[in-house]
């Protein structure tokens, strides 16, 4: 199943009072691919201060991500994440989110608007042109329209709870159209930096369970220069304390876990090469850890052509490491996976083989609202330095801090 990100927007979300949009379209070149007759990007950075938006736009997204995945889980009279403009009295106005996406040979566009406790608008439509859509859902609040494929699920109206999408709810009454949807938005992770160790299982089941993906992660590793030979899982038993601190969160804790070990080369006086030393995951350096906990959702979403957002991209990794893993999107990617990440790093404005539409920033007006644009709407040369220029405050976007 082929997906792509082509345009999200956002509206009455916490920080973002207006509606702001984002968007992977770019004009034809080396960091684009041809999905459905648009030119889109492969990888896309977002910046700005602190405070003023970044991870608040990937948070909308998860928004959309989980609601569209589970929102049939919403108990009946319970709560949706509705989070408006934080400095607004007006809380009757509807969060909006939007997405607009490839899947298989078609385009569509889906949205829903929503209050605390309601879905009061869902819509999803095939785009045939700039000018023509084909509707396949219309509803306001509990009044539904279905056509074409979800005609097919046309009972399903009256199972549609205020608290649940539809497009959910058909899917988990087996709508074809719908659990495609579903599916394909199951398969767009999002990391946050900070957070990132929660990844870390699930790249030790890669590194355990599938020698493909081990010897990628390992050969990734050794291509960012760690000094790691080779790697291995073990079993490591858990000290007494860690057991008492687990018990306070787990009914069940076990003795033992799998643990990475990493062989690193010993040399000796003379440099030469004497052996190895196993050292444990957890002796390793931050960097090492958050970039091995990182790549298991990069390797399989480079395998698999999904989408991988990251916030605060480059928290614990060099300039390097960020460079290379952007690299691995650019030029080691045959099946088009997308790579969207907010980032501090302003190094990777300063490479010229990147395209101003591959750069966004976010920023706060006079009346604490973000905003939201691309460095494509300025007119600048071709060989123009953008991290220069934008920490020289030429696009905005940079904290104003007084001097002490």
């Amino acid at each position: 199943m082929s997906k792509s990100i082509i345009e999200f927007s956002t509206e009455n979300f916490k920080i973002f009072k207006n509606r702001v949009s984002f968007s992977m379209l770019a004009r034809k070149g080396s960091h684009t691919f041809e999905n459905n007759g648009q030119n889109l990007l492969r990888t896309s950075l977002i910046y700005g201060p602190n405070a003023s938006g970044k991870s608040t736009l990937l948070n909308a997204f998860l928004v959309l991500r989980n609601q569209i995945i589970n929102s049939t889980n919403n108990l009946e009279g319970a709560n949706l994440p509705y989070n408006p403009f934080l400095l607004s009295n007006n809380k009757s106005k509807p969060s909006f989110y939007e997405v607009v996406f490839s899947l298989n040979d078609k385009i569509f566009r889906y949205n829903f608007s929503i209050l605390k406790n309601e879905i009061v608008a869902e819509n999803l439509f095939e785009i045939l042109s700039p000018e023509k859509e084909k509707a396949y859902l219309n509803r306001k609040r509990q009044e539904i329209k279905v056509f074409h494929d979800l005609k097919k699920s046309e009972d399903v109206k009256i199972k549609t709870r205020k608290e649940v999408l539809f497009l959910s709810a058909a899917s988990q009454w087996n709508n074809n159209l719908a659990m495609e949807i579903v599916r394909a938005f199951n398969d767009i992770n999002v990391i946050s930096g900070p957070d990132s160790g929660g990844y870390r299982g699930y790249t030790v089941k890669l590194f355990k369970e599938n020698i493909d993906k081990k010897n990628k992660i390992l050969d990734f590793l050794k291509m960012a220069d760690f000094c790691i030979d080779d790697g291995t899982v073990e079993k490591m038993e858990l000290p007494d304390f860690v057991k008492k601190e687990m018990l306070l969160n787990f009914k069940d804790v076990p003795n033992e876990v799998d643990t990475i070990y990493f062989s690193h080369n010993k040399f000796d006086s003379k440099n030469n090469k004497i052996g190895t030393e196993k050292i444990n995951m957890g002796d390793e350096s931050n960097g090492t850890q958050k970039f091995f906990d990182i790549l298991g959702p990069i390797v399989d979403t480079l395998d698999k052509g999904k989408v991988l957002f990251i916030d605060e991209f480059d928290n614990s990794l060099h300039p390097f490491l960020t460079k290379f893993i952007i690299d691995l999107f650019e030029k080691n990617n045959p099946k088009n996976a997308q790579l969207i990440a907010t980032t501090h790093d302003t190094s990777l404005l300063s490479y010229p083989e990147f395209v101003k539409d591959q750069f966004w920033f976010t920023e706060k007006d006079s009346f604490g609202a973000g905003k939201l644009f691309s460095l494509a709407e300025f007119s600048l040369r071709n060989d123009t330095e953008y991290s220069k220029k934008y920490l020289e405050g030429r696009f905005g976007a940079l904290p104003f801090i007084k001097s002490i």
